[in-house]
C-alpha cells in the first residue's frame, strides 16, 4: 500500500534539455559570399524574433547544394546540423535580381517534416517575406514565450483540466501548469511543472517506482470505488441502526400508562422515571446514528458519482 502511494505522488520525473535550432542555407553556389552572409545572418534575426529555442551555429552553414522538394536530401542536411531543429532557406537567383526562396523545418527529435515556398521576392523585401512563412513553420511549442510537455510510449497527459493523445506535444505558455501523468498500467500522478520557453518537457515514470512483470496493482479508481462502497455501506448500517434504536425507544415505554382522565389509574413516577430515562437514551442514540448514516450515504454516493464521471472523462 505504502509503495503504491509514493508511486501515486513521485510517478514523474521531469527531464527537460535545451532545444536548439540551426539554420542552413542553400543557394546552389549562385550567391557571393558576402551575400550569403548577409542572408544567412537575416533568417537567423528573424529566427530568433520567432522561436524561444536556442539559435546554434551550424558548421558550414552555407551549402553549395539545393535539395529543394527532396525530403530525403533535407533530412540529410538536418542530420548533419546535430540539432534538435533545423531550418533550411534555399534560394535561386531569378531574373532583375530577385530570389526564388522556399524553406523547410526539420524537426530531427520526431523526424518530421514541413515545406512551404516563400515565392520571388527582391533581396530588399526577404526578412519581411520570410518572417510569416517562417512563423508558420514553427512548432507550437517552440514559439517565443511558449514551451511543451510529453509523455513517454502510450502514456497520456491531462494538463490543465484537458485531455491530450499519447505521444503529442501538449505546447503551453511558459510558467508553471498542473499536468496529470496517466499510465497505461492506470496509475497516476497530479504534478505542478514548471514549463520553460523553448524546452520540451519529457515526463518519465521513476524506474524504481514503474510496475515489474508479473506484479499486480489495482487499476486506477477501484480504491475510490471501494472507498465509495464502504462509506455507502457503513451510512446504510448507520441509518438501519437508527431505525432500531427508534423501534427499542418506542418500546420500552410500553406498559407505562399515563395519569389523564378517570379514574386515575396510572404507572406511579418511581416506576416510570426509569422507564422514560431508557427510552430517551434509545431516541438519542437513533438520532446520532440516522445522522451519521444520512452523512455517509451522502459521502458514498458522492464519491461513486465522482470515480464514475471521471472514468467516462478518460
Amino acid at each position: 500500500m505504502k509503495r503504491t502511494l509514493l508511486l501515486f505522488l513521485l510517478v514523474s520525473l521531469p527531464v527537460a534539455a535545451a532545444e536548439r535550432l540551426a539554420v542552413r542555407l542553400q543557394h546552389g553556389g549562385s550567391l557571393g559570399a558576402a551575400e550569403s552572409q548577409r542572408v544567412l545572418g537575416l533568417t537567423e534575426d528573424v529566427a530568433r524574433e520567432l522561436t524561444g529555442l536556442e539559435l546554434t551555429p551550424a558548421p558550414e552553414g552555407l551549402l553549395s547544394g539545393r535539395c529543394g522538394a527532396q525530403d530525403a536530401c533535407l533530412r540529410a542536411v538536418a542530420a548533419e546540423a546535430k540539432t534538435e531543429h533545423v531550418l533550411v532557406v534555399g534560394l535561386t537567383p531569378k531574373r532583375q535580381g530577385t530570389l526564388e526562396v522556399d524553406v523547410a523545418w526539420v524537426d530531427t527529435v520526431r523526424g518530421s517534416l514541413a515545406r512551404r515556398a516563400v515565392g520571388t521576392v527582391a533581396p530588399a523585401a526577404l526578412a519581411r517575406e520570410l518572417r510569416p512563412v517562417v512563423a508558420g513553420l514553427v512548432p507550437a511549442f517552440a514559439r517565443k514565450g511558449w514551451g511543451g510537455v510529453v509523455a513517454p510510449g502510450t502514456a497520456r497527459l491531462r494538463v490543465d483540466g484537458r485531455m491530450t493523445e499519447p505521444g503529442e506535444v501538449v505546447a503551453l505558455t511558459a510558467g508553471p501548469h498542473e499536468v496529470d501523468l496517466l499510465l497505461p498500467s492506470g496509475e497516476a500522478s497530479l504534478t505542478r511543472e514548471r514549463i520553460s520557453e523553448g524546452v520540451r518537457l519529457r515526463l518519465e515514470p521513476r524506474p524504481d517506482f514503474v510496475p515489474q512483470p508479473g506484479e499486480s496493482r489495482a487499476p486506477r479508481g477501484k480504491g475510490l470505488r471501494t472507498a465509495s462502497y464502504v462509506t455507502f455501506s457503513l451510512g446504510a448500517l448507520a441509518v438501519a441502526g437508527s431505525l432500531v434504536a427508534g423501534g427499542l425507544s418506542r418500546g420500552a415505554l410500553r406498559g407505562v400508562e399515563p395519569c389523564a382522565g378517570y379514574p386515575r389509574s396510572c404507572t406511579s413516577f418511581p416506576e416510570a422515571s426509569p422507564v422514560y430515562e431508557r427510552a430517551g437514551r434509545y431516541a438519542r442514540t437513533g438520532n446520532v446514528l440516522l445522522g451519521a448514516g444520512a452523512g455517509l450515504t451522502t459521502v458514498g454516493a458522492g464519491l461513486f458519482v465522482f470515480d464514475l464521471l471521471s472514468s467516462q472523462s478518460e
